[in-house]
This record gives structure tokens, sequence and C-alpha cells, in this order.
């Protein structure tokens, strides 16, 4: 029995219709890209639209975004579309990312290439460049929107509210003196809420010093009005910069990736580029510096002041000398000129200081402090000093008198003479005791006159002893330095031993004092000043062991 097999005539139409279905779907084209940025030719006014088609497949990795800009950049999109079509069996598929930029300066413009992954394909288009002219050469009602999305005027109002942001340097003045400080702030302008901010260029200030001021954890914007346009403003970085030399310095350009929230129902988030031209400030040299100038600019004032109370001779006066108020006060140097004191030993200035950063620029106060040693005692007096602050509102320099100074210095405490403890011996008693032996006594006698002398000669000896131990006892006492307490610091040690020295130098007999032993007493009362003086510069916990040494040594040998 053979079986038969009938296939209906609707059932192979329905068989083919499937495959050439089928078929047509799986049938596409090769992926490409293709650039286009229109108009060619714009104002310094204008702005473009630069379209980005992908056809032939997704996008793999980031979306496509503009490159290599040359005196353009982005002030609106990306706006997405999409589109689908399937004509002859074949079906495509194409995306377009709408870009808009604006022109920065007149001249030739471009848009470098752009490269973007499809398909596991990578795809590079060719540079696209344009000229830009003065003013404007499109028609208000030709310039490209932003968004562009089909469904915009149904949920935007016809587009009235299109997202406008930008970047921008607020700078006080593009004119100013060498070493006067300014405050710029980096602003963004948006008419958007904003949900992220990353530095893609980061603010960078070659030739000048700068300092980056804090801004407060939580910022609050500014409402400002341009072009009829209301803007919400948001400092992102605040910097107080100070020139460092005379002629044209430069503040390279800044650029950020922005995250916005747009109205648009289609495209709510959006990630735009922005950047801040570059700027150009003109620095004024400063006219040649008078005596006694160290770099201050700005409204600062010196002040000076010396020790109220008088001085013990072998102590130091502190002469201090301040600079307070608003100016570059972290680049001027320790004052050029001290007043002049031939009868003293001095120090290097130690500094205190205390300035402030902030949004109004630099503030404060630096303090230098000089130790004087006067040699001598009476009225110690220090002639005046001319100080010289630049003034840039003026354009010249303010001269300030200091002085004259004094202060008394009294003289050492007198040194009480040592009074030495001599010990006395202990009687000798007698065992017997007997009249002197007559001279014609008999002479069984003699025996007692004996015990006598014996008697009279060791009492002499006991005195020559004690009075040897009383020359012993005085020298050891005069010559005696004060032992180390327990914790003493190096400059409490270092003022002990100088006290012996000076009780010591002023008992010692003026025959004793030769020019040898007198340049000695000099160099180590100078380097145990020096410990006492400069505390900070060193740890001086075996220096003064050293000296302490040299001390006896000389105590000895005198």
């Amino acid at each position: 029995m053979r079986a038969s097999l009938r296939i209906s005539p609707r059932r192979v139409a329905g068989v083919f219709l499937l495959t050439a279905l089928t078929g047509g779907i799986a049938v596409a084209g090769e992926p490409s890209l293709t650039v286009r940025l229109e108009p060619r030719r714009l104002g310094v006014r204008d702005v473009a639209r630069l379209e980005i088609r992908i056809v032939g497949g997704e996008v793999e990795g980031n979306i496509p975004s503009p490159s290599g800009l040359k005196n353009l950049q982005v002030v609106g999109g990306p706006s997405t579309a999409q589109q689908f079509s399937w004509v002859n069996g074949v079906s495509s598929s194409s995306v377009t990312y709408t870009y808009v930029l604006q022109p920065l300066a007149e001249g030739p413009a471009e848009v470098g290439p752009i490269r973007v992954k499809v398909a596991g394909r990578e795809l590079q288009s060719g540079a696209v460049s344009a000229t830009v002219v003065a003013g404007s050469v499109v028609r208000a009602r030709q310039r490209p929107r932003l968004p562009a999305s089909p469904f915009e005027q149904l949920f935007t109002g016809g587009g009235r509210r299109r997202v406008r942001i930008g970047l921008r340097l607020v700078v006080p003045k593009l004119k100013l003196y060498e070493g006067e400080p300014m405050p710029v702030t980096v602003v963004l302008e948006t008419t958007a809420g904003v949900d992220g901010f990353e530095w893609t260029r980061p603010p960078t200030f070659p030739g000048w010093w700068a300092s980056r001021v804090k801004l407060p954890d939580q910022v609050n914007p500014s409402l400002i009005q341009r072009g009829g346009i209301r803007y919400r403003q948001y400092p992102v970085a605040r910097y107080v910069l100070v020139p460092l030399k005379a002629g044209t310095l430069k503040i390279p350009a800044m650029g950020a990736r922005i995250g916005i929230r747009s109205f648009s129902v289609f495209n709510p988030t959006q990630v735009v580029e922005r950047r801040t031209p570059e700027t150009k400030v003109r620095v004024l040299a400063r006219p040649p510096a008078p005596q006694g100038y160290s770099g201050a600019v700005g409204a600062l004032k010196y002040r000076a002041s010396i020790s109220a109370k008088p001085v013990r001779l072998g102590d130091s006066a502190v002469l201090r000398i301040e600079l307070a108020g608003n100016g570059n006060l972290p680049l001027v140097e320790a004052p050029a000129v001290w007043p002049a004191c031939a009868t003293c030993d001095s120090y290097p200035p130690e500094e205190s200081s205390k300035v402030v950063v902030d949004s109004r620029g630099i503030h404060g106060r630096r303090v230098w402090a000089k130790a004087l040693v006067p040699r001598q005692w009476g009225k110690l007096r220090l002639p005046e000093i001319r100080l010289a602050v630049f003034n840039p509102k003026t354009g010249a320099y303010s001269s300030q008198t200091l002085g004259p100074f004094s202060v008394e210095v009294t003289p050492p405490p007198a040194t009480p003479t040592p009074t030495p403890e001599i010990r006395r011996s202990e009687a000798v008693t007698a065992t017997a005791r007997g009249p002197a032996p007559s001279p014609g006594a008999p002479a069984g006698e003699s025996s007692t006159g004996f015990r006598w002398a014996w008697l009279a000669g060791a009492l002499g000896i006991g005195i020559l002893v004690g009075l040897g131990a009383a020359v012993v006892l005085v020298r050891s006492r005069r010559i005696k330095v004060p032992a180390p307490v327990p914790g003493q610091s190096p400059v409490e040690r270092a003022r002990q031993l100088q006290g012996a020295l000076e009780g010591w130098w002023a008992s010692l007999a003026e025959r004793k004092r030769t020019d040898a032993r007198c340049a000695e007493v000099d160099a180590l009362r100078r380097e145990l000043e020096g410990v006492r003086f400069a505390p900070g510069r060193a740890d001086h916990s075996q220096t003064v062991v050293e000296l302490e040494t040299r001390l006896r040594s000389l105590m000895k040998r005198a």
C-alpha cells in the first residue's frame, strides 16, 4: 500500500510568505557613521547644529560626542532621534545624536574626527570645518533648537523652556599689580536641575601663586538675569590668586562634564560638557622699591614694640615687628631692616603667623620676634627704622617709621663671697695632768714632760690639717656648679650654667683674668646664650652637657 502526502496550496503560500518575512528581517546593510555640521559659515553670535547619524546597529559603550573642538564649545545636547524602515522586505534602523555648538571667536573652527563602536566594528568620521565671522549671519527662525523631539511641542510648550547651561570664570578685574591678591570664582549657570559635576580639565594657574578656598558643605544658588533669561548660579570652585611676575598672564580654559535634568519627557537626563574660555590678565610692574621694602602689597601696616619691663644683664630684650591687614601676607619676607645695636648680641628672628585665605582674599597678621642680649647695663636705646608697603590702589609705596625704642638693663645681682666652714678638731683631753716639771725635778718625773710634748705636737698637726681642709672646702665651694634637676629642659640648664659662670667670673681675682681666659669666657657665654635664645632651631640636650664640661674645666684651671 503506498501512502500519499497531500499539501494544500494555501499552506505552501504561507510557508513561502514566512520565509520571505524572516529573510527580509535578517538582511541588513553594513553599519555606517555620518557627521554633519550646519551651517558651515556662521557668526560669532550664532549657533550650529552637529548631527552624528549611525545606521545599521546599536552603539557599544558611551554615546558619541564631539571631540577635538577648535573655536567651538558645546552649549546643548545631545538630543536623540531613532528611525526604523522596512522597504522591499529589507529592514534598517538609524539613530541620530544632535548637539548645539557655539563659536568662541572669529576665525576658522573645526570638529575633530568622531569615533564610535557599532556591532563590533570601529567607525571613524573625518574632521568637519567651519568659518566664524563677526556678528550674526543666520536669521533667528533658522537657528537650531534644543532639544529636538517629535513630541516636544506637546509636553514643553513649543520649546520655550529649553535647557541653558554654561561654565564661567568670574574675574573681578583684568589689570592688577604684581603681588596684588585677586579672588576668582568658577560658577555654573543653568536653567535646569544639576545631577552631577566632574572636571574634564581642572583649573590650573601657571605663573600665579594660588590657594583654593573651601566652599561650604551646602551651596545655595543665587538667581541672576541675563538676556531676559533667569539662571541659577552655583559656585563650583573658588581661588585666591597672586601674580608672581609682570606682563600678560593667562588663566587656561577649564572644562567639566555636567549631568542635568531637562524639560523633555523623552530625554529627562542629559550629560553635557562645558568649558570656560582662556582668560588673559595684564599684570603691571611695581615701581623701584625703596629701602626697607620686603614685598608687602595691599592694605597692610607695620607695628613694632620692645619688652616693656626692665631686663637683667644676661637676659634678652625681645623686639617684635608685626605686619597686619589685607594683602599678600604669605609672600612677604622678614623685615629687611632692623634697629642696629652695637652693644647687643642678636639672633635670627622667630616668626608666628595667623593668616586666613577666604572669599574676601588674604588677611591676618605675621609677627617676627628678635632677641637682643645686652652686654652692658644701663639705658639701651635703639634707633628708628623705616619699612615700606606697596598700595595697589594708589600705585605707590607708603613708608612707615617705627621707633625709636628704649629699654632699661639692670646689673646682675651681686655674688656673695663664699664663707668657708672650718671644721673644728675635737679637743684632745689629757689623761693625766700635772705641773710642769721644774728644772730640778727628779728623773722619775721626765715621763710627764714627754707626754705634754706629744700632746702639743699632735695639736699642732691637727691645726695644720684643719687649715688645709678649710682651704680645700673654700676652693670646692667657689667652683661648685649646680646639679641638673630631673626633667629640666636644655634652656633652663643653660640659664643655670650661665648664672654659675657669671658668678664665678665676678668673684675671680683681677690678676687671674688673662686675655686668653677672657676670650674663653666670652665664647662660653655666647654658646650658652645661643641655647637660651634660639631653642626652636635644634635639640640642645647634648650641647648643654658639653658646655657644662667646659665650664667645670675652666673653673678648675683657674
